[in-house]
Protein backbone atom coordinates (compact mmCIF):
# COMPACT_ATOMS: atom_id res chain seq x y z
CA UNK A 1 0.00 0.00 0.00
CA UNK A 2 0.95 3.38 -0.82
CA UNK A 3 -0.34 6.74 0.80
CA UNK A 4 0.22 9.97 -1.40
CA UNK A 5 -1.07 13.81 -0.67
CA UNK A 6 -2.70 15.18 -3.23
CA UNK A 7 -2.95 19.10 -3.19
CA UNK A 8 -5.89 20.65 -4.21
CA UNK A 9 -4.98 24.48 -4.00
CA UNK A 10 -5.22 27.08 -1.58
CA UNK A 11 -8.32 29.07 -0.16
CA UNK A 12 -8.97 31.46 2.85
CA UNK A 13 -11.34 31.15 5.95
CA UNK A 14 -11.62 34.15 8.89
CA UNK A 15 -9.43 32.96 11.00
CA UNK A 16 -12.17 34.07 14.46
CA UNK A 17 -14.71 31.44 12.73
CA UNK A 18 -11.73 28.99 12.19
CA UNK A 19 -10.60 28.88 15.71
CA UNK A 20 -13.46 29.86 17.78
CA UNK A 21 -12.97 30.23 21.42
CA UNK A 22 -9.06 30.04 21.04
CA UNK A 23 -7.35 33.47 21.07
CA UNK A 24 -5.98 35.09 18.31
CA UNK A 25 -2.92 35.63 20.33
CA UNK A 26 -2.43 31.72 20.14
CA UNK A 27 -3.70 30.91 16.90
CA UNK A 28 -1.77 33.92 14.91
CA UNK A 29 1.37 32.05 15.79
CA UNK A 30 1.06 29.48 13.34
CA UNK A 31 -1.61 30.89 11.12
CA UNK A 32 -0.87 34.59 10.23
CA UNK A 33 -3.89 36.15 9.09
CA UNK A 34 -4.39 39.09 6.96
CA UNK A 35 -5.57 42.36 7.27
CA UNK A 36 -8.77 41.35 7.04
CA UNK A 37 -9.01 37.91 9.61
CA UNK A 38 -8.23 35.68 6.97
CA UNK A 39 -5.83 32.78 7.29
CA UNK A 40 -4.79 30.67 4.19
CA UNK A 41 -5.59 26.92 4.35
CA UNK A 42 -4.45 23.96 2.33
CA UNK A 43 -6.78 21.72 0.70
CA UNK A 44 -5.28 18.23 0.66
CA UNK A 45 -6.94 14.73 -0.08
CA UNK A 46 -4.91 11.49 0.19
CA UNK A 47 -4.99 8.83 -2.45
CA UNK A 48 -4.48 5.54 -1.63
CA UNK A 49 -2.51 3.05 -3.94
CA UNK A 50 -3.66 -0.93 -3.15
CA UNK A 51 -2.87 -3.69 -5.33
CA UNK A 52 -6.00 -2.79 -7.80
CA UNK A 53 -7.02 -0.09 -6.65
CA UNK A 54 -7.09 3.58 -6.39
CA UNK A 55 -8.81 4.89 -4.06
CA UNK A 56 -9.24 9.65 -3.50
CA UNK A 57 -10.35 9.96 0.17
CA UNK A 58 -12.03 13.44 -0.11
CA UNK A 59 -12.17 15.13 -3.55
CA UNK A 60 -11.03 19.10 -3.08
CA UNK A 61 -13.41 22.43 -3.97
CA UNK A 62 -13.60 21.48 -7.45
CA UNK A 63 -14.44 24.24 -10.05
CA UNK A 64 -18.19 23.86 -10.47
CA UNK A 65 -19.28 26.58 -8.71
CA UNK A 66 -19.91 29.91 -9.50
CA UNK A 67 -17.29 32.75 -9.83
CA UNK A 68 -18.95 34.45 -6.79
CA UNK A 69 -18.85 31.77 -4.82
CA UNK A 70 -15.22 31.09 -5.21
CA UNK A 71 -14.55 35.38 -4.52
CA UNK A 72 -15.53 34.37 -0.97
CA UNK A 73 -12.63 31.97 -0.43
CA UNK A 74 -10.08 33.86 -2.19
CA UNK A 75 -8.70 30.96 -3.95
CA UNK A 76 -4.86 30.86 -4.78
CA UNK A 77 -2.04 28.53 -5.75
CA UNK A 78 -1.08 26.61 -8.96
CA UNK A 79 -2.28 22.85 -7.02
CA UNK A 80 -5.34 21.52 -9.06
CA UNK A 81 -6.86 17.65 -8.49
CA UNK A 82 -5.60 16.89 -12.55
CA UNK A 83 -1.84 18.22 -11.59
CA UNK A 84 -1.18 16.15 -8.44
CA UNK A 85 -2.87 13.28 -10.35
CA UNK A 86 -0.66 13.97 -13.11
CA UNK A 87 2.51 13.99 -11.00
CA UNK A 88 2.03 10.73 -9.53
CA UNK A 89 1.21 9.11 -13.46
CA UNK A 90 -2.60 9.09 -13.04
CA UNK A 91 -5.34 10.87 -14.19
CA UNK A 92 -9.28 11.16 -12.65
CA UNK A 93 -10.33 8.60 -14.78
CA UNK A 94 -7.94 5.98 -13.38
CA UNK A 95 -9.26 6.41 -9.62
CA UNK A 96 -11.52 3.42 -8.61
CA UNK A 97 -13.27 4.21 -5.36
CA UNK A 98 -13.79 7.91 -4.01
CA UNK A 99 -14.48 8.06 -0.12
CA UNK A 100 -16.07 10.95 1.32
CA UNK A 101 -15.29 11.99 4.73
CA UNK A 102 -17.67 14.85 5.31
CA UNK A 103 -19.90 17.33 3.38
CA UNK A 104 -18.23 20.06 3.86
CA UNK A 105 -17.72 22.14 0.02
CA UNK A 106 -13.69 21.82 0.19
CA UNK A 107 -13.75 18.27 0.95
CA UNK A 108 -17.06 17.12 -1.74
CA UNK A 109 -16.60 20.15 -4.28
CA UNK A 110 -14.87 18.19 -7.11
CA UNK A 111 -17.00 14.94 -6.37
CA UNK A 112 -18.97 16.33 -9.78
CA UNK A 113 -18.00 18.80 -12.22
CA UNK A 114 -20.02 21.32 -14.61
CA UNK A 115 -20.40 19.93 -18.36
CA UNK A 116 -22.69 22.83 -19.42
CA UNK A 117 -25.73 22.94 -17.59
CA UNK A 118 -25.25 19.42 -16.24
CA UNK A 119 -23.45 18.11 -13.31
CA UNK A 120 -21.58 14.88 -13.89
CA UNK A 121 -18.94 12.52 -11.60
CA UNK A 122 -16.06 13.82 -11.64
CA UNK A 123 -14.06 10.00 -11.27
CA UNK A 124 -16.95 8.23 -14.04
CA UNK A 125 -15.08 5.26 -13.10
CA UNK A 126 -14.89 5.23 -9.72
CA UNK A 127 -17.33 3.82 -7.06
CA UNK A 128 -18.61 6.93 -4.51
CA UNK A 129 -18.47 5.81 -0.49
CA UNK A 130 -19.89 8.23 2.60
Amino acid sequence: MKLHTINTGLFKLDGGAMFGVVPKSIWQKSNPADENNLCTWAMRCLLIEDGNSLILVDTGIGNKQSDKFFSHYYLHGDDTMEKSLAHLGFGVEDITDVFLTHLHFDHVGGAVKREGEKLTPTFKNATYWS
